[in-house]
């Protein structure tokens, strides 16, 4: 094949490198601490205490312009077990007493994307107890 009919495949799905750049801004952003995103105001719902029990699914109330939270879960003082007292899972289905990933006292969890935020459901794990899951949204810096 002569170098005049050579094909060149572009590296880049759309044509041009913005979307690539864009993306690497983003992961620099990401590596430097500033992950492009800020909380939302108490005042425009952007935080939440939600009451987690053994009785039935909770899900969390997302502010309109919410694309992650951070969640803290507190355990019911009389909590016999204090290392896993909620499971969630993020996939839209319901978690169980025996299904889903465990949090305990004190945990720390990010939740990550819109649609994660949506889908995001959990349960308490001992019969009887009440637990509170503190719950930070945030926003992207584009939406102030």
């Amino acid at each position: 094949m002569s170098e005049a009919t050579r094909v060149h495949k572009n590296a880049y799905r759309n044509g041009n490198a913005s979307s690539m750049l864009d993306y690497l801004e983003e992961l620099i952003l990401i590596q430097s601490g500033e992950n492009g995103r800020l909380t939302i105001p108490e005042t425009e719902q952007g935080y939440e205490d939600l009451a987690v029990t053994d009785m039935e699914v909770a899900q969390l109330t997302i502010p309109e312009n919410g694309i992650s939270a951070t969640i803290s879960i507190e355990a019911d003082g009389s909590a016999a077990e204090k290392s896993r007292v909620v499971r969630f899972k993020e996939n839209g289905s319901d978690p169980t007493a025996s299904s889903g990933i465990a949090l305990g006292e004190n945990d720390l969890y990010e939740i990550t994307g819109r649609w994660n935020l949506e889908n995001f459901r959990v349960i308490g794990i001992e019969a009887g107890k009440s637990h509170v899951l503190r719950v930070q949204y945030y926003q992207s810096p584009n939406n102030t």
